[in-house]
């Protein structure tokens, strides 16, 4: 799925769809209707039928995000998006070193 090529096997659900903003480079999450920085706020695909959608967006977003793809996310206690793994806590909660203005 990565390099928003159509798949046909799907990350194991649930999903959200995640990438990088163009402009700025920073992590992003769709949330149903624009892209947020907070994965709490991602549209959570449940179903295969809901993931599609979310693939066909990731192949919609040249020009807005890069690299958008599809990764498995866990549902919290509250029913909204977690990290699933590692990588997408570290991804989730912004870079472990300084760099730009506050390096």
């Amino acid at each position: 799925m990565r390099g928003m090529e159509k798949s046909s096997k799907l990350p194991k659900l649930p999903l959200v769809l995640t990438g990088n903003r163009l402009r700025d480079g920073d992590v992003v999450y769709f949330d149903g209707s624009d892209w947020t920085g907070d994965l709490s706020g991602a549209a959570l695909a449940e179903d295969e039928a809901t993931a599609r959608r979310l693939e066909t967006i990731a192949g919609d977003s040249a020009g807005v995000v890069v690299d958008a793809y599809l990764v498995t996310a866990a549902k919290g206690e509250d029913g909204r998006p977690a990290p699933a793994h590692y990588r997408e806590a570290i991804r989730a909660s912004g870079p472990t070193i300084d760099f730009g203005e506050t390096a």
